[in-house]
């Protein structure tokens, strides 16, 4: 049986998801799936519409971000 790819995909480089408290989740990747937190990005570097959060293992790469305002399109 062959597999589709209607996108035509050859690689995924990253999933963001938009979560709620992007430290709690980070926290939670890292201690509950032994993921690595590899960058970040918040009010400390300049951001200020989100905090987020790059955890890695492996091959697989999370963006794990909270927007800071209520009125964001996230």
């Amino acid at each position: 049986m062959k597999q589709e790819n209607p996108l035509g995909l050859k690689k995924i480089h990253h999933v963001e998801f938009y979560v709620g408290n992007a430290k709690q989740a980070e926290f939670y990747y890292r201690k509950a799936f032994g993921f690595s937190r590899i960058a970040y990005s918040g009010l400390e570097t300049g951001n200020r519409e989100t905090t987020s959060y790059v955890m890695r293992q492996n091959r697989v790469t999370f963006v794990l971000t909270t927007p800071l305002e209520p009125d964001h399109y996230a």
